[in-house]
Order: structure tokens, then sequence, then C-alpha cells
């Protein structure tokens, strides 16, 4: 049945193409990607709604269907103007034009706007329309990254929140904006990620006139009552519903367009801000926005500032390692000593890695601060080694400040907040090789000037011959060790195995202690320990930490008497840890990524990403039978389709913590029903899909499509409410209903909504007969 439509659908696709250029948008877009993507010759006309200022491109309308045109020419086109565009088709998140010309035919005027939903918006349904929408203005800021000094505004919603960008604000003025209701009228869009996959709802308007204030706002949000920074919390409500709050104090850190952090009376606020204005860290500002708990603690977002008449001070506090990795001082303004063990510079950041009591931390200057784009480069600067005091906000990871130590990285305004209190040491190997050879031209010219006998010349030439084998011998080793130590920290940062990585440190040890027994013993929630050895005389350690302060193991060695001084000895162990500190770390951390880039976090099963690699490895004919010989069904599998039916009702009426709680409840469920070797993922909101490998024939994927459907007969209980569940249910056989991974869940897709259809269908019959009865009754 498939194969049929989809041979029509193939048909008419290409007798579209063979009857010459797209003329209507209409046409433009009712086109899928993948034929888009074909560059399809376009001559269309149309009325240009709005003008992108970066780029000179354009968005077109007709007919009531809108679509972006990729031009990157300024013609003198106005918004209103009647073009004929020409070019070819293009793929993106829809399908859109990339034109070769754009003439112009007439003045005209812009077409009648449509209102428009956050629903509407959030699903693209009125993607590159001409809409109006009516909103609260939430936040208000001139847009810094355009040529031309346009402005950005942050519009709440019925049941949303969404961005909107006035390329000619002329004389508007931000806070009349801030705080009104306004409709505003302009081409709907989205904010898109790096995969152009929508994150965000925005709206484009070419001027002021598009922006009515039909309701000002009822007072200046500057002339609310300042509350202190611990109290900002009370204004927080949930579901975007807060109230607005203002705070006062010394601004601590600034980073223009992005974020600013204000400290009064030893309490600090952090605030995400789209101000642009030219302030600087020590000022004395007022802050307005909208409390949000994020990463464990209070910040305001959609923040406005401006700077108070009267100055200010904030002295930082001193404080240690113990007392930044607790986090009660976190986005306060600190000071704290440490060594300097490496130092990273790039394009966007400079990086100090510092040791304080044993532990390491962060100091960065992020060249984007206020401080650090005014104050440029201060000359020449700590290096590895120097003890240095680092100035700074203490910005913490989110965890739990009562019982875990935090990662912590103090955020310098610019490299003026660090300073020198001791050079690095003096006694450094090259000068010692520098001296050895002075002392001994010293030496030479002494018994030369003295007229020493020929065999004491001798003896001499052969000290001086043993002591040039001995430095030789010092500097290969040298070598041998400083190629270790960068053969290591490439595999630090390589995928290879930690076992490797540690027997390469092991070995790094082994060599500066003179070919030494080393070995790792590791804790239990580490990794396997290497074979323990005996314990004898003369056996040392070094214990390992993690940053959070945890003990990972021990790393032994073995000296040989009288190989080298204990003070060597300790410093290689000691070189070691960190650097098995540094790869044990870096393992969790790439652990932990790739686990939250396949699994859904929510549900803890595989996401779609880590579905599509199942997919395809399915696909390539991988499931075998038990025996490990190929079979009839080699090959063969079963794709599931589950749509969670009114899921939407569930969230509106009882929280989306409900929802959750409910989607972990359903997941749980469908997978008892699932076999040992099926694989079930989440790969959106309410849909799920089953891999099911086939061992008999297609029955057992239909045996398993009932099973997860009737899974929902009996209640969900979550907090004390019986939630009534159901599941719309689409399966598809590979190959035998699509050859492809896109024909597979188009099958799959297209049963589950059939089902859908049917069950819908039948509700209404039911509701039908329920009033035809109950009027009988009734009579």
């Amino acid at each position: 049945m498939l194969l049929p439509v989809l041979l029509i659908l193939m048909g008419g696709y290409r007798q579209a193409r063979a009857q010459g250029p797209i003329t209507s948008v209409k046409q433009l877009v009712a086109l899928t990607n993948a034929q888009a993507a074909q560059a399809l010759q376009v001559k269309l006309e149309g009325t240009v709604t709005y003008l992108q200022p970066e780029d000179e491109s354009l968005f077109v309308q007709s007919e009531g269907f809108g679509t972006y045109v990729n031009f990157g020419k300024d013609k003198g086109l106005l918004p209103g103007d009647l073009v004929v565009v020409s070019g070819v088709t293009d793929a993106s998140f829809k399908p859109e034009v990339t034109a070769s010309d754009v003439q112009f035919v007439a003045h005209g005027s812009m077409p009648t706007p449509q209102s428009a939903s956050f629903e509407d918006l959030i699903q693209s349904k009125l993607d590159s329309r001409y809409v109006f929408i009516r909103g609260h203005v939430l936040a208000v800021s001139m847009d810094r990254n355009a040529q031309n000094p346009g402005m950005r505004l942050r519009i709440k919603l019925p049941h949303g929140v969404m961005g909107a960008r006035i390329s000619h604000p002329g004389g508007l003025r931000m806070e009349d904006l801030l705080d009104a209701d306004v409709r505003l009228t302009g081409v709907a869009g989205g904010q898109f990620d790096g995969r152009m996959q929508m994150s965000g709802v925005w709206l484009d308007m070419n001027s002021a006139s598009d922006v009515v204030v039909e309701h000002p706002p009822a007072s200046s949000p500057w002339n609310l009552p300042a509350v202190p920074i611990d109290q900002a919390i009370y204004g927080y409500r949930n579901s975007n519903e807060s109230s607005r709050v203002r705070i006062t104090g010394t601004l601590t850190y600034y980073e223009s367009g992005t974020l600013a952090v204000v400290e009064q009376e030893g309490l600090a606020m952090l605030v995400e801000t789209p101000t642009v204005l030219p302030l600087r860290t020590g000022m004395t500002v007022e802050a307005t926005g909208f409390p949000e708990i994020a990463d464990g603690s209070v910040r305001l977002i959609a923040g406005q500032l401006r700077q108070l008449d009267q100055s200010s001070h904030v002295e930082p506090k001193t404080i240690n390692w113990e007392d930044a990795s607790t986090g009660k001082f976190a986005y306060n303004l600190v000071a704290m000593e440490g060594e300097i063990v490496a130092v990273v510079h790039d394009s966007t950041v400079d990086l100090f890695i510092v040791r304080s009591e044993g532990h390491l931390f962060s100091a960065t200057v992020q060249h984007s601060s206020s401080d650090a784009l005014q104050s440029g480069s201060t000359g020449a600067e700590p290096t590895v080694g120097s003890r240095v005091r680092v100035t700074g906000i203490c910005f913490v990871d989110q965890g739990d400040h009562w019982r875990s130590r935090l990662w912590f990285d103090v955020r310098m305004r610019s490299l003026q907040d660090i300073s020198l209190l001791e050079q690095p040491s003096w006694w450094t190997v090259k000068r010692l090789t520098y001296l050895t050879m002075v002392l001994s031209v010293i030496i030479l010219i002494a018994i030369i000037w003295a007229g020493l006998l020929d065999r004491r010349l001798r003896k001499q030439n052969a000290v001086l011959a043993r002591q040039s084998q001995e430095d030789a011998i010092r500097e290969r080793r040298m070598a041998r060790q400083e190629q270790q130590r960068s053969h290591i920290l490439e595999l630090i940062n390589s995928p290879e195995p930690l076992p490797e990585v540690l027997a390469e440190i092991r070995s790094m040890v082994s060599t500066r202690l003179f070919g030494a027994p080393c070995w790792f013993e590791l804790n239990a929630h580490v990794g396997d320990a290497e074979t323990a050895r005996p314990t004898a005389e003369g056996v040392v350690f070094q214990d390992m930490f993690a940053p959070d302060g945890a003990n990972l193991g021990r790393l032994f060695a073995a000296p040989l008497p009288r190989s080298a001084p204990d003070a060597e000895i300790a410093a290689a162990l000691t070189a070691g840890a960190r650097v098995a500190e540094l790869a044990i770390d870096t393992r969790r951390l790439y652990s932990d990524l790739r686990h939250r880039s396949e699994y859904d976090l929510l549900t803890d099963i595989p996401n779609r990403f880590s579905m599509e690699k199942h997919l395809d490895r399915l696909m390539q004919g991988e499931n075998r039978n038990r025996a490990g010989e190929a079979d009839s069904t080699a090959g063969m599998f079963g794709l599931i389709y589950v749509d969670l039916d009114k899921f939407k009702q569930i969230n509106d009426r009882y929280g989306h913590r409900t929802g959750d709680l409910y989607l972990q409840a359903v997941t749980a469920r469908m997978k008892f029903q699932l076999r040992a070797g099926d694989i079930l993922a989440r790969i959106g909101g309410d849909e799920f899909i089953a891999l099911v490998p086939i061992q008999r024939s297609r029955a057992d994927v239909e045996e398993i499509a009932v099973r997860l459907e009737r899974c929902f007969d009996e209640p969900f209980d979550i907090e004390g409410f019986k939630l009534l569940g159901s599941a719309s249910v689409g399966l598809a056989v590979y190959p035998e209903d699509g050859s492809t991974k896109e024909d597979l869940q188009r099958s799959a897709d297209a049963f589950m909504y059939a089902h859908k259809e049917s069950k819908r269908h039948q509700e209404k019959v039911d509701d039908v007969m329920h009033r035809v009865w109950g009027e009988d009754i009734g009579s």
C-alpha cells in the first residue's frame, strides 16, 4: 500500500519539476526540505514584508504565505514593495529561496497582518508570515550586533516568552516601552541552534510604526522600592509569573549585553541582562528584573541596569579554598592566594590554573568583560611557578552547599586583578648547568696556570669527561621525561582508556626514580585497582584527590636503595599523582558528557540521537539469533511509534512536575513490557520509539505493540492523582515497510496517526450514542 503512494508522490514531484519554475510562495512552502535541496528554479512575485539590515536578505509574502529570500545585495527596496524574485530553492528550517536577482515592480502597501498566538508561533504555523501580537514588554535593549542601531525586546505572551527586533526604532525610547502592554506587527520567525532546530520564537519589525503602546507602564520600574538582595526571591513565581523587583548595590562584574553581578552589604546576585550601557565595575547601580531559580541559586533575568549618582566601594573578601568550595561566597567579590601551575590563552579567555592548599581552581579573564575591554594588556603577567593573589567573582557549579564540595572559578574583571606575590624559584636546572660550566672553566684555567703535573692533568681530564657523560645521561633522561609528559597530556585529551593513561603515568614516575617499581591502588568508585604489591620496607605513596576533595586512591613506589634523594622521590610521586588526578577527572567528565548526549535526562532512557545510532546498527543487519548464526529474520526488526494521548491536558491541569512524574511512570511501565534485547527511546515531549528485533515473524512486533498499548489500561497514581493514561501506537517492520530510516519512521507515524484518528472517531461515536441514549431516557 505504501509503495504505490510513494510512486504517485514521486511522479507528481517530477511532473511539477518538468512543468517549469516555481511561480508562487504557496508552491514553495508546499515543498519538503528534500525537494528544496534539489535547487529547483524559482520565479515568483510577492510583497516585501521585512528587510534584514545585516545581510540585505528579505522576507516576501503572497496570498497569505511567506518565505525567506537569501539575496545579500542592497537594491534600495522598502517594505511594501512589489518584487519579482528569481533564483533556486534551498533547504533550511523550511524551504527558502537563494536569489540570483530581485527586480522591483512597483511601490505597494503591506499585507493585512494576521493575529498570532504563542501556540501558533512556537509550532511555526505562521513562519515567515506578516502577523501581529499583543504582549507585555519584559526587557528592552539596543541591538549591539546590528550595523544599524536597532532595538531588541523581550515580550511576555500568554503561555510563553518571545523576542522581537526593531530594525529602525527611530524616536522610540526604551523607558517608554519597559513594562508596557504593546501591539507589535512584523514577520514571524524563530531562533535556531547550530543544527537549524528551532530554539525560540522571534518577531522582526521594520520601524517604530510597527509598535503601538496600548497600555503605557503604570509607573517606571525604577520607581519600585529597592529590596535587599536576599529578599529578591520573594517575587519569584512559577510558569513565568514572577513579579518585577528592583535592587541596588555596587557593580562588581559586567559583561555588556550578557550578565552582571551586583553586591550589597556582603550579599551578591547574578543578573542576566541585555543592557549595553558603558558601565564599569565599582559603579553604584540599580537593577530591575524578574527573580528566577537556576543552578541552585536565585538570579534576575530580563534585567535592566543603570548607574546611580552616589559612589561606593566593595572590598574583596580574602578567603581560602575551603571557604570557596562550600559555595557560601557564590558571586561575591573575593581574593585568593596560590601558585600558578598552568596558563592558557585563547581569543576569548585567559585561564590560570592555581594551586591553593593542595587543591586546584581556575582563575579566568573573559575578554568580553567591561574592565578587560577598557584596560587592555597590562604588560608582563605572572608565569608558571609564581605565587599570586587573584581577585574576582566566585562562580560556583550547582551542588548541595551543605554536604558537597563544589568546583568554582574566580572570574577576574581584567588582568589587573592578578598580582604577583613571589617570583618563581631562581634555582633551575638550566642555571645550574650554566654554573657547572663556569666552574669547570675556572678549574681548568687554575690547573693550567698552576702547571700541575701531566698525571694530574690526565686525571682532571678524566673527571671532566666523566662529568660530561653524566650531564649527557641527565639531559637524555630529562628529555625522555619531557616526551613522556607531553605524551601523557595528549592521552588525557584523547579517548584512550584510563588504564592505558595510568600505565603511562606509572612509567613516567618509574623513569624519574631510575626504574623503581610503581603502581596505583584506586578506590572502588574510580575504577579497577592494579594488582597490589606486597608491603615492603621503603615503599612510599602519595594520595590522590578529586576536585571536590574525595579520595581517589594512592600512587605507590618502591625506590631502589640510594637511587634518589627523598625530596626528588616526593616530587616525582606528587607530580605523578597530580597528573593522574587530572586524567581521572577528565575521564569522569567525558563519561558524564557522553551519557548526557545519549540519554534523556528525565526518563533515563536513550534519546533521539542514541535511537538513531541503534537504528543504523539494526539496518546494517547486526541482529543475529542466539547461536550467533544468521537466520531468516536476520536484518529484520520492528519500529513501534508510541504517542501519549492528551499529555498536554495533564500538564495544563496538574502542572509540569506531575507531567514529568507521569512520563517517568509511563516509561517504567512500557520498559516492563519489552524484552531484554528491545530498546525504548524518548524522541520528543510525549513521543517514544521502541526498536524490537524480530525472532520469528511480524507477529512478534504486533504482540509487543499491543502490550505497550494495553499497559495504559490501569490508572497511574501520581502524587495522589489517579491519572487515566492512553497512547496511540503505530508500527513498521524493516525492510517490509521501509528501506530507509525516514521511510520506516514515516510508515510507523502514519500507522500511529491512523490509530489515533480511529480512537478519536470512536470517542465521537460513543459521545453521540451517549447523548442519544440520554435523550431517550429523558423522554
